[in-house]
């Protein structure tokens, strides 16, 4: 099970060489996903708050900005 633990902090990693935000997110929301299955797997539950909350920031941060693009 660690090693969904260090492919999701890979996914991490990856996820900030993109230079378009929307990838960084989308990316980003992957990892915390394999995040709560290693979360899961380990019985944390703080593991498993953490990536849910931030799924929900990313997936929040994601229309806010379709919709400022939307409305230029």
């Amino acid at each position: 099970m660690e090693a969904l633990g260090i492919i999701s902090s890979l996914l991490v990693l990856i996820s900030f060489l993109f230079n378009n935000m929307k990838m960084v997110r989308i990316v980003n929301i992957i990892a915390c996903i394999v995040f709560i299955i290693y979360g899961i797997s380990i019985n944390s539950f703080s593991v498993i708050f953490l990536n849910g909350a931030l799924i929900i920031v990313h997936i929040v941060k994601i229309i806010k900005e379709k919709g400022n693009k939307d409305g230029r």
